[in-house]
This record gives structure tokens, C-alpha cells and sequence, in this order.
């Protein structure tokens, strides 16, 4: 396959060059990239490696990511989330409670996902080359990995209590026929999981490098974030974190999804970063105790209580104010 370059959105403030190459048992490199940081090239590739299948169509993949990938995408992680925050606005991992005050988005942890459209070109490859690989170990995975064309890339981001439920994805986040992928960064965690939810509890310690996939019979994977294991980053791992010397732990999605699956909202506005009728009502702006009733002043027909707006009729107007 012939190289391509990639150049980073200007919208970025540091350019990286990438150029991707096919992948294949032989050759596993998804792709090169010049360096976020000026002063040496850094390799974006994968390590071949063995994969672990711990239940059909649930693949682990050990060490699959590089030092110097992990480094890249680390930086893209915090570059990506922390753009509105640079910017002195609520957004992406914050929220900014006033003056210098930020908090994260979700309390001991941040979500952030919108369309891959917002990461580098090359990115989207990345997602789907680690998916094939996966496929190497799975039989449930090959028609899947083969068919997956990632659209939403997904980052979280957790304090050393940080922690995600017992869940299963959604297919409004995901199709229920393509996998998900996902790469852990920085320090390690264990990751629950089982296939249904009335199963015994099982875990998998993922470490920084370290890669899952699941798909297929999968798909609907009962999983959970149990743990987080502060200070177990690489050492070589160099943070972006705005509380200096913390990294925590980074993880980063790949998403088969779009609006016809139901997603038509980015994180900003799910967690009430921005305020629009895709708002969890938990995240609105809470009532004072003065509360007064007057008239929308959005249609005027509403008598509603201590904002400003109808939230249903007039958030255009609202997110304008």
C-alpha cells in the first residue's frame, strides 16, 4: 500500500504527519507519526503479539501498543478533551466552575466522545487495524473487525477512584453487529466483566499498552471499570495531565455508530457542557432557593420556574443567551 500523509486539524496546535500501511500477520504497523513533540520522531504502531480470547468473541491484547504510541495518543487524548478548557471554557473533560476553578465533567472521572471527524486522519486506521488483529484470535470477530468503520472515538478519563459501573453498551453507541475497541493508557485497571448479567464476576488487570476488543457474541458484554491502580503508569510516560505529575488512567473507544442509530449528541451536550434538548436533566441548571415564576422570555408563553428559558421549547435561545 502506498504511504499517505496526514496533517492534524489546524484547529490543533501542534501538526503531526502520519503515514499509514496495510496490516496483516506479517506486518502489523497501523501507522508512523512525526512527533507531537518536536524533538524525535516517535513510531505509532503495534507490537505483534498474542492474543488472549477470554470469552468468545472477547479478546485481550497484551503490550499491542508501543511506548511511543502510547505517548502519541496520550497527548491526542488530552489535547482532544482539554481543547475548550485551553480555551477557558466548560468542555470536552471539564467543567469550569468559575474564576480558576475546573472540575471534571463526571466527578472522579471525565467522558468525552464526538465524531471521529475531531481526531487526525489516521486515527480512524488505528481503530480499525487493532480490530483485525483482534480477529486473529477470535473467529467471532472476523466478520466484524472486517466490516467495522469506526465514526465516534471515545475518551475517558479516570482519577485513582474513578470507576464505571456494571454495564453493557448500548446501540445507540455502538451497532450491535460491529465490535468495540477500546486502549488502556497510563495506569492500569482492572476491567470487569462477564457475558450476561447473572454470570460470576471476571476481571482482567489492563495495563498501559494493553487493548480489548469485543464483538460478536460479545457484543453485549456486561463490563465494568472496578478499579483503577494509581501510580502504575509506565515510567517513561510523561503527563498532560493539568495537575502535574498525575496521569490516571486514559482510555480511548473506537464507535461503529452515527445518527441512524440513534446518536445525534456529542458529550458536551449530554453532560450539560453546552445546554441543548440532548441534555440530561440532571446536568440543567438546578433551581435557587428564591425561586420565582415568570414568563419564557424565549416565547413569552411560558410561565416557568426560576430560569430564564423554557428548557423543552427554547434552548436555541437559551445556549444563545
Amino acid at each position: 500500500m502506498r504511504p499517505i500523509s496526514f496533517a492534524m486539524p489546524r484547529r490543533w496546535t501542534r501538526a503531526v504527519a502520519c503515514t499509514a500501511s496495510s496490516i496483516s500477520s506479517a506486518d502489523v504497523s497501523v501507522f508512523s507519526a512525526a512527533p507531537i513533540k518536536k524533538e524525535a520522531p516517535n513510531q505509532l504502531a503495534v507490537t505483534d503479539v498474542c492474543g488472549r480470547e477470554l470469552l468468545p468473541g472477547f479478546v485481550h491484547l497484551p503490550g499491542v501498543l508501543s511506548s511511543a504510541s502510547q505517548q502519541a495518543l496520550l497527548d491526542l487524548a488530552f489535547q482532544v478533551a482539554g481543547e475548550s478548557r485551553a480555551q477557558g471554557r466548560s468542555g470536552g473533560w471539564y467543567r469550569h466552575e468559575g474564576g480558576e476553578r475546573w472540575s471534571l465533567n463526571d466527578g472522579t472521572k471525565a467522558r468525552f466522545w464526538d465524531s471521529i471527524s475531531h481526531f487526525p486522519p489516521g486515527f480512524c486506521e488505528l481503530g480499525q487495524g487493532l480490530a483485525r488483529i483482534a480477529a486473529r484470535d477470535s473467529k467471532q470477530l472476523e466478520r466484524p473487525a472486517a466490516d467495522f468503520d469506526p465514526r465516534v472515538g471515545a475518551l475517558n478519563y479516570y482519577t485513582s477512584q474513578g470507576r464505571m459501573g456494571w454495564h453493557a453498551d448500548d446501540y445507540n453507541f455502538a451497532k450491535k453487529e460491529r465490535p468495540i475497541v477500546m486502549a488502556n493508557l497510563g495506569d492500569a485497571a482492572d476491567f470487569g466483566y462477564k457475558m450476561r448479567k447473572s454470570d460470576p464476576d471476571q476481571s482482567v488487570r489492563l495495563e498501559s499498552g494493553d487493548v480489548i476488543v469485543f464483538g460478536g457474541q460479545a457484543r453485549d458484554l456486561v463490563h465494568a471499570v472496578l478499579r483503577v491502580h494509581p501510580n502504575t503508569s509506565p515510567a517513561e510516560l510523561q503527563s498532560a495531565h493539568p495537575a502535574a505529575g498525575e496521569i490516571g488512567r486514559v482510555s480511548i473507544t473506537w464507535r461503529d455508530v452515527g445518527p441512524e442509530d440513534g446518536l445525534t449528541f456529542n458529550s458536551d451536550e449530554r453532560l450539560g457542557l453546552l445546554i441543548t434538548e440532548n441534555t440530561l436533566p440532571r446536568y440543567l441548571p438546578k433551581r435557587t432557593s428564591a425561586s420565582r415564576s415568570f414568563a419564557c422570555r424565549g416565547c413569552g408563553a411560558c410561565e416557568i420556574i426560576d430560569s430564564q428559558y423554557c428548557q423543552k421549547a427554547c434552548w436555541d435561545a437559551w445556549q444563545k443567551e
